[in-house]
């Protein structure tokens, strides 16, 4: 199958940065902003995405469906791409690129699979496209090669395997290490703000952990406002493990974390709306405040 026009659903940060190099390379990349807010439509048109208006007119148009989107979402997606799919004549493949466990993916290749279409497991490495680098697209699945021409146009695509679920493997476990040392990091710093004694601490942590400390402290500053998209990665980082046999408590844990970020003020901010002089001890306090203010009031 030769891939001239790709949907890119959603345009959102990472979305869109990836249909704005696809374009760049060529490709003819469509989306559908029905029900998308002003700032979704504004980062669809900065990167030059078509709107098509309806998912019905992106499936008549694209060759390849790109899910790019809060994991927590994905089986609703598929299963609408699905239901329009299996009334279609056109059969695009549906590439499943977001941070889900193999068996969501296996679920969602059989939705597919039983409206007639090609379902792709995907699990992206890196952050989205800029001109220094690009996302490695790992893909899994015996239709994975669809993709192999896009390797170079924007995305580096890595086939790791003929299974469903491999792709998404990959992307569970390098999640699983980066976030999950967030969470970690972040419970571990607001219990220290709690008790008084973060100054005393902080500078204690790079000694045994040199260079990691670092750069999970920066990250801080912008937790807050990917915490809700996170909810939905831990949760499907606890169910893999529990599958094969490992202890889920954790990422299970690290999800229940991201979910108290996800309630303070700070998670409304997009990320180009993040104050740059707020430090970590800054947004730390704001956390331990807003769980503080929560709390039920002591019995007299």
């Amino acid at each position: 199958m030769a891939l001239n026009t790709i949907a890119v659903m959603s345009p959102g940060n990472m979305g869109s940065a990836v249909g704005d190099f696809l374009g760049r390379n060529g490709y003819d990349v469509v989306t559908c902003l029905a029900g998308r807010s002003d700032y979704t439509r504004k980062l669809a048109a900065r990167c030059n995405m078509r709107d098509v208006g309806s998912l019905t007119a992106l499936v008549a148009e694209a060759e390849l469906i790109l899910s790019i989107l809060d994991p927590g979402k994905a089986v609703m997606v598929a299963k609408e791409f699905a239901a329009v799919i299996k009334d279609s004549d056109r059969k695009p493949a549906y590439a499943d690129c977001n941070a889900t466990s193999p068996a969501t993916a296996a679920e969602m290749n059989g939705i597919l699979e039983a409206a007639g279409g090609v379902f792709i497991d995907i699990g992206i490495i890196g952050g989205a496209p800029t001109e220094k680098s690009s996302p490695m697209f790992c893909t899994s699945g015996p239709h994975a090669a669809l993709m192999d021409g896009m390797d170079g146009r924007g995305v580096k695509i890595l086939d790791v395997g003929p299974d469903i679920g491999q792709g998404s493997a990959i992307k569970i476990c390098n999640g699983a290490w980066n976030k999950g040392a967030f969470a970690l990091y972040t419970a571990v710093m607001m219990a220290a703000e709690h008790y008084g004694f973060t100054k005393h601490l902080q500078p204690r942590l790079p000694g045994s952990q040199a260079g990691t400390v670092d750069k999970i402290h920066q990250a801080i500053t912008r937790l807050p406002s990917l915490s809700g998209r996170y909810i939905g990665e831990m949760e499907q980082i606890a169910q893999t493990f529990e599958s094969i046999g490992l202890p889920a408590g954790f990422h299970a844990a690290s999800a229940e974390l991201f979910r108290m970020l996800n309630a303070t003020k700070l998670a409304n901010e997009r990320r180009e709306e993040i104050d740059a002089d707020r430090t970590p001890e800054d947004v730390l306090k704001i956390i331990t405040e807003t769980l503080e203010a929560g709390k039920p009031a002591a019995a007299e």
